[in-house]
């Protein structure tokens, strides 16, 4: 009888241990999903509200929103909607795929008409890969919108974004980084659609730990080999602009030209 119980005993004990090595099993098989990059990698601060309307701000904030706004319609014309389907993406979670070893995010947005978006996600060493496919019914299927790539700890990556389903060339490259203990971040779009007569400008905007501006864009014209640098304060919004003359042209927190301390 004592034999026959410690031979159960053994047996329930194999079986624990085996149900224990297949939880761990299925652990390591489903791991928790990357953290997205930040939505600021893939838009315009908007503490720097660029309004060019000269006949409510100074001349000196004008030209300044004027060169910001250059940049907006690239971005507003062409990538609302990868934008707005990046930006949806973090109000859902991701399932894992076993077999393919990637997460993936899959909902509905709405941009005027609904697109169905999945966001895939995969391990590279300390990076992670980001791809996002679109569709829209009736229309077209998985078309790959952007690409990109950003370290696990969530500090830096890149983005490369398509112009369109029916133009679908590299339009838009970005690179991200920020620290958050610093509060410090930066995000640089180029244009780089081939051919254009804009290909290889670059808006760089930063937020930086200074105590007047705070904010920053650096705005560089190929064509003319012109750096045009932009710095404001976000909590009152006064700034101003120094272009290839090295002159400041500043603007009072009502956005009225000033001269420059």
């Amino acid at each position: 009888m004592k034999s026959t119980i410690k031979n159960q005993s053994k047996k329930f004990l194999v079986l624990a241990m085996a149900l224990g090595v297949f939880a761990t099993s299925c652990k390591k098989e489903n791991p928790a999903a990357p953290a997205l990059p930040p939505s600021s990698s893939m838009s315009m601060d908007n503490s720097f509200d660029g309004s060019s309307n000269k006949t409510q701000t100074g001349w000196n904030y004008g030209v300044a929103a004027l060169a910001v706004g250059y940049f907006n319609t690239i971005l507003a014309v062409n990538l609302v909607v990868p934008v707005a389907a990046f930006k949806e993406a973090l109000k859902h979670e991701a399932v894992y795929d076993v077999n393919k070893k990637e997460w993936v995010w899959s909902y509905n947005v709405v941009v005027a008409v609904t697109y169905t978006v999945k966001l895939h996600a995969s391990e590279s060493g300390d990076n992670i890969n980001w791809t996002m496919v679109i569709s829209k019914q009736n229309d077209f299927q998985d078309f790959t919108w952007y690409t990109g790539v950003s370290k696990k700890d969530g500090t830096s990556g890149t983005w490369s974004l398509n112009k369109d389903v029916y133009n679908p060339v590299t339009y838009v490259d970005i690179a991200w980084s920020k620290d958050a203990s610093a509060g410090t971040a930066e995000t640089k779009f180029s244009y780089v659609e081939p051919s254009q007569s804009g290909t290889g400008n670059y808006i760089l905007w930063k937020k930086t730990a200074e105590v007047e501006f705070d904010g920053h864009y650096d705005i560089y014209d190929k064509g003319k080999a012109e750096l045009t640098q932009i710095m404001w304060n976000s909590a009152d919004r006064h700034g101003k602009w120094i272009g290839v003359d090295t002159i400041s042209h500043c603007w009072d927190t009502a956005q009225q030209d000033m001269t420059c301390k």
